[in-house]
């Protein structure tokens, strides 16, 4: 994709250059290996690349640095000639790009909410090992705990706005932030900031910000915006690890007076199951969010608020009639006694809403697709009385800090289903096997990934060895050349395949 970037920006090579001159200062490769481009003021057998050796270039000193924004800085080796120290005559790709590349176009549309981040078995084994070895308390205060299989729903994905905003409590904090600045930039996390005319400095010309900045004093709110356009890698990505139930929530109080509040206007609400868990090591001691089950789409709600939460969940749960049989909105379902769609006896689902004109209820199963059933065909688990799964803490990335993550194995996706709700905890991050999407190796792959994609190569090697048929005297084994194309072991899409009505009874 970063080829494609306009070489007439590069400044493009004359073919009345000397032949022997034309080649790639990384590669040596000359036309016949794509257009050469001269970027830089280099000269000489340094004055030529190959966009793409270029772009590979710098693509490997990304490897070098870390995927958290808090430890990396601006490289000047993505702008500038690391030999004639001129900056580059095509701008180079963004970091987000960059990750981009490694990962694939696919993996990286999978940060959207509604889907799904999972840890690899690798990863979390990394993780196990290294906590083994720490002092006590240094496990205490680390945040593996949180990754190791953990299973992460997205539930925000908010722009970049380009702003960044400081409250500066004291003289000695102003001071430091001031010897930080050249000028009146700052270079924080990669990105260049530069002060802006907000807050006490509202109203400020251009010409006497400088004067302005230098006169300012404690306390005081201060405002930077981003340098750099705008880009998506910059965007703030929320999730929450659904795999670590807490017994007493960090602050019963607060979830004692939501329940209280809400039971004045509902005097029943007090039924409703809330379970809590430890969504990440960000604010872990504040309520972060309420997935209710139930409801329409995808067959879960995401709230803010406790009690709008349990309002939710009992509204969706109260019975309205006597046809809606034993089922209430957002419980777990089992199917069963279906004639016409047999293979479906024993699914789970959420019971989502009840449509009154056709007396059946609209179930979500495991796979995303939605079943019209009558209550008869339903049998009910958990969940009756209203379900919320109380989430304190979170974990948050940059788009392209996240991209990073997942490009070195350690992380994969996929889109959530009810499965990832219904499952109990301990079972969430099992039900992710085989729908999550990893990165490719590249030269990001960690080493220990490697390791065990090696393994698990040679384990499906020897797998596929011992599944081979044996020729019997009964049973003759056709010539290799005329066997089937699908590999030992695996099914077909073709035997997959199990179209599916809307009403199943």
């Amino acid at each position: 994709a970063f080829i494609s970037l306009s070489a007439k920006l590069c400044g493009k090579v004359g073919m009345a250059a000397e032949e022997e001159e034309i080649i790639c200062r990384y590669c040596f490769g000359g036309h016949e290996d794509g257009e050469l481009i001269s970027p830089c003021k280099c000269a000489g057998g340094q004055k030529f690349v190959h966009l793409k050796c270029l772009r590979q270039w710098q693509r490997m000193v990304l490897v070098t640095q870390p995927t958290h924004p808090a430890f990396y800085d601006r490289d000047l080796r993505h702008q500038t000639c690391n030999v004639c120290k001129s900056e580059f005559t095509c701008a180079p790709p963004t970091r987000h790009e960059l990750m981009a590349s490694f990962t694939g176009p696919e993996i990286a549309a999978l940060i959207d909410v509604g889907c799904v981040i999972a840890s690899h078995e690798a990863f979390s084994a990394e993780l196990e090992r290294s906590l083994a070895t720490m002092p006590r308390l240094m496990r205490h205060s680390s945040s593996y705990d949180h990754w190791i299989r953990g299973v992460f729903l997205i539930t925000e994905v908010e722009a970049d706005e380009g702003k960044l905003t400081i409250q500066v409590d004291s003289e000695g904090m102003l001071q430091r932030v001031r010897a930080k600045m050249e000028g009146l930039s700052l270079t924080l996390q990669g990105r260049r900031w530069r002060v802006a005319a907000k807050e006490e400095l509202e109203g400020v010309q251009d010409d006497a910000l400088a004067q302005a900045f230098a006169e300012l004093s404690a306390p005081c709110t201060l405002v930077l915006e981003s340098d750099e356009p705008e880009n998506c890698g910059n965007d703030h990505v929320v999730a929450v690890n659904l795999t670590r139930p807490l017994d007493v929530p960090p602050d019963r109080g607060m979830v004692e007076n939501a329940i209280r509040d809400v039971c004045k206007k509902y005097r029943k609400a007090s039924s409703v199951e809330i379970t809590h868990f430890i969504g990440g090591p960000c604010q872990h001691d504040e309520l972060m969010c309420c997935i209710v089950l139930g409801g329409g789409g995808c067959g879960w709600t995401v709230l803010k608020d406790l009690k709008q939460a349990l309002e939710l969940a009992f509204s969706r749960a109260a019975k309205r009639s006597d046809a809606e049989g034993e089922i209430h909105g957002g419980q777990t379902v089992r199917l069963k006694d279906l004639q016409g769609a047999a293979h479906l006896n024993g699914e789970i689902g959420i019971a989502l809403r009840f449509n009154v004109e056709s007396g059946r209820w609209l179930v979500r199963l495991r796979n995303g697709e939605g079943k019209q059933l009558r209550p008869t065909n339903l049998e009910g688990l958990e969940g009756s009385s209203g379900r919320i799964f109380a989430v304190w803490g979170d974990a948050r990335w940059s788009r392209a800090q996240l991209l990073g993550e997942i490009a070195k194995g350690d992380w994969g996706l996929c889109r959530a289903n009810i499965g990832d709700l219904t499952s109990s905890p301990p079972e969430r991050w099992l039900a992710t096997h085989g729908r999550l999407a990893f990165a490719p190796i590249t030269e990001m792959t960690e080493s220990y990934m490697r390791e065990a994609q090696r393994e698990m190569n040679a384990a499906r090697q020897t797998l596929q060895m011992h599944a081979e048929p044996r020729e019997t005297e009964e049973e003759q084994v056709p010539a290799r050349e005329d066997t089937s194309s699908t590999a030992p072991g695996t099914v077909s899409d073709q035997d997959m395949a199990c179209p599916l009505l809307p009403n199943q009874d």
